[in-house]
């Protein structure tokens, strides 16, 4: 996958932080879309990403995923993490990578053999899959979200869960395979939430609303709507070039 080394200062200046370990630069992929602003903080994006406004993850690891605005994602989260072929003769990623499985030198009895060797096959090992996530959804530290699952607006998986399936809108679930405990918010109200799609604004321009009060909430972002135009925000699209 092509990879891009991106100045943390020019993402920064675009509204995109990233916290690193004294390294003035964060390799990112080459379909790399962020709006801003949004934290990427220490995570390891790898295929692809996609990242809404007001958006984070702190640490752990991502590949091909779709996340939209509000999310925000704990300590050492693994989403996408894509499967080994199991209908081959083996799982090793050793009879499809070839010399991409490790970055070894020169130095050693077999470098020769181990950077030329490639096995004929016309069936490719694995196909990306994309990882849906929706608007305003918490996953807590720890967390596996399998590659290709869909999580719903406003749900929320538990510190350590492993998501196997598709998450409902406002669900919370927990547990090994995770496992729907409850809904967050009541029928009538996931409804309402549903019909306004609060987040397609900034915070400062719902600021004279109370987010303690859902549904009086979303009933002023309701009245904001044909009088508010939704936020628009920089991004930063790698697809289109570095930020300047």
């Amino acid at each position: 996958m092509v990879k891009l080394s991106v100045p943390l200062k020019a993402l920064r200046r675009s509204g995109i932080e990233v916290l690193s370990r004294g390294a003035p630069n964060i390799n990112l992929p080459l379909h790399t879309v962020l709006e801003a602003p949004g934290s990427l903080k220490w995570t390891q994006y790898e295929h692809s990403i996609e990242l809404g406004a007001f958006s984070y993850q702190v640490s752990g690891y991502c590949f091909a995923a779709r996340i939209g605005r509000y999310c925000s994602f704990g300590e050492g989260t693994q989403i996408g993490r894509q499967n080994h072929p199991t209908d081959w003769a083996s799982t090793s990623p050793a009879f499809y990578l070839g010399d991409q499985m490790y970055d070894l030198g020169e130095t050693f009895a077999n470098a020769d053999l181990f950077h030329n060797y490639r096995f004929k096959t016309n069936t490719p090992a694995t196909d990306a899959k994309i990882t849906s996530i929706g608007n305003d959804v918490w996953i807590g530290h720890g967390a596996y979200i399998a590659a290709g699952t869909t999580i719903g607006d406003g749900a929320i998986v538990g510190a350590h869960a492993v998501v196997t399936r598709d998450v409902p809108a406002y669900a919370v679930v927990a547990g090994n395979p995770a496992l729907v405990k409850k809904m967050r918010l009541p029928s009538s109200l996931i409804t309402l939430m549903l019909q306004a799609q609060w987040w397609q604004f900034a915070p400062w321009q719902m600021d004279h609303l109370d987010p303690s009060d859902p549904a009086a909430f979303c009933k002023g972002v309701l009245k904001m709507v044909n009088s508010t135009p939704p936020y628009t925000c920089e991004t930063v699209d790698l697809r289109e070039g570095l930020p300047r």
